[in-house]
């Protein structure tokens, strides 16, 4: 879908419909699976409608063909980035050695603080 665009362009910005919007239904869609539909509903649910579609908007250039374009590159590298599995964090033990390290330099550097203070008398 095209409309008019904002932004700067003269006179001939009213004469031509350089905004792209582009509208996938999730639901209705046959590329996908059941599992992917379901992930992209939770991991992009901020973006997804209450009709189950994902709208994209493209107003970046003067040109219909380059916000086309620059559209289908945002929906592509939407749903690559939602469908890409998350990394595991894995957890670790924290070393007895950085710990003492890191309450050492707590202890100095309050010393160095309580060194600076005035002293009472």
């Amino acid at each position: 879908m095209t409309s008019r665009s904002q932004g700067s362009g003269g006179q001939h910005v009213n004469k031509v419909e350089t905004k792209v919007v582009l509208v996938f239904d999730l639901n209705t869609s046959k590329a996908l699976s059941a599992e992917q539909i379901d992930l992209l509903n939770s991991v992009l649910k901020n973006r997804v409608s209450r009709k189950g579609q994902i709208q994209i908007v493209a107003q970046k250039y003067k040109s219909q063909i380059k916000n086309k374009n620059l559209a289908n590159q945002k929906f592509i590298d939407l749903l690559t980035r939602s469908l890409m599995p998350k990394k595991v964090r894995k957890k670790h033990k924290v070393s007895k050695a950085q710990r003492e390290k890191r309450l050492g330099d707590k202890k100095k550097k309050s010393q160095r603080k309580e060194s600076r203070k005035k002293i009472k008398g």
